[in-house]
């Protein structure tokens, strides 16, 4: 809008001077306009000359400047394999990165202790000693990642930075050595997120990954009495025999894409599986572990969403009876097995994406994921 001509035009007889205040400066002398500004975009805006040393400083510049200089680009970084001599390096980083996002949201970590942290990269060294890859500046391991090819999938986890050096582009090198190691050409490339984890989300998706649906880590508590499972009449659960192990790799590997006997032997060996049989056939089957005070169900595949959730509470009671808080990783959209799960007594512990690279949909019916990293 124009402003007024009177604006601009002569004065009138009734117009009065401005009243001066005595100890301001006014529009004709300069004194003291540059030295009443608090910093220099107030400046910028009053006059060209700089503020004087003795101005306000602005109260975030300080902390600005701190963390400028934590985010500045890697430039010693080296990235070599995981070996034995590393593992309690590796694992304490591994603690904390995850521990610390975690509480910054007012959430449970998902790792307990340090020794808990250690352990499963002892874990990870045995079933996949080829696909950990450090980060290390100045002698000091500051990250890690972990890549699980099988085939035409790979899955990628865990990764983590120490939070002392987050920001620098850290975890993209590791992610990028990670999918490097996968394997070229390699049709998909999985992973899951923790949803509240906004920073890495974007890593992820920058690195062409996509959300392809949500995923339920659900947690049933230590020693809970949980209800007889109700499996169909025709149906018997049954531990597996040494004759179940090629029906075992090819059922799991149907599920999930590609097959994987060496985390089926794991499970058959380390662990504790179920078997359903109807007849001769092979209805389906889960699989379950305990690392220091955590069991994890899953994988899991069967036939029928009814004797899916009958094999899933039937290893979890086991486990819960040993005294093991008991995990298990779900399709959030499989509401019927969701609701069975809650009834007999677990609870969120946290929402997951699951994301990939490449092709590939989400997760099929009926199908328990083997954990956050092995998926």
């Amino acid at each position: 809008r124009r402003r007024s001509a009177r604006v601009h035009g002569p004065a009138r007889p009734d117009d009065r001077a401005p009243l001066v205040r005595r100890g301001l400066p006014r529009r004709a002398d300069g004194r003291g306009r540059h030295r009443l500004q608090p910093c220099p975009l107030a400046a910028r805006r009053h006059g060209t000359r700089a503020p004087a040393r003795a101005c306000l400083r602005h109260p975030g510049a300080s902390a600005a400047r701190r963390r400028a200089a934590r985010r500045a680009p890697v430039t010693g970084l080296t990235l070599r394999a995981v070996e034995q001599r590393d593992v309690e390096r590796v694992g304490d980083v591994n603690f904390v990165a995850f521990y610390r996002v975690a509480v910054a949201h007012g959430l449970a970590p998902g790792i307990g202790t340090p020794a808990e942290s250690r352990g499963y990269i002892r874990h990870l060294l045995t079933i996949d000693p080829l696909g950990g890859t450090l980060a290390e500046e100045d002698g000091e391991v500051v990250g890690l990642s972990w890549v699980h090819p099988r085939g035409p999938v790979a899955t990628i986890g865990p990764i983590a930075v120490d939070p002392r050096v987050q920001g620098r582009g850290i975890g993209r090198r590791l992610l990028e050595r990670a999918i490097e190691l996968g394997g070229r050409g390699v049709p998909q490339v999985r992973l899951v997120h923790e949803s509240f984890n906004s920073q890495a989300l974007g890593l992820y998706l920058h690195a062409g990954f996509r959300v392809v649906a949500p995923l339920l880590d659900l947690e049933l508590p230590p020693g809970a009495a949980l209800p007889p499972p109700s499996a169909p009449r025709t149906v018997v659960l049954r531990p597996p025999t040494s004759d179940d192990r090629v029906r075992l790799v090819a059922r799991d590997a149907r599920a999930f894409g590609a097959p994987r006997p060496q985390n089926v032997d794991l499970y058959l060996t380390r662990g504790r599986a179920l078997v359903a049989e109807s007849a001769t056939t092979l209805a389906g089957y889960a699989f379950g572990i305990g690392f220091r005070g955590t069991g994890y169900v899953g994988s899991a595949s069967a036939d029928d969403p009814g004797l899916l959730l009958a094999l899933v509470v039937t290893l979890a009671a086991e486990l819960s009876a040993r005294g093991l808080a008991v995990r298990t990783l779900v399709p959030a959209a499989d509401r019927r097995l969701v609701d069975g799960l809650a009834a007999a007594g677990f609870r969120v512990f946290r929402a997951c994406h699951y994301m990939a690279r490449g092709g590939g949909t989400a997760p099929p019916p009926n199908y328990v994921l083997m954990n956050g990293d092995m998926m």
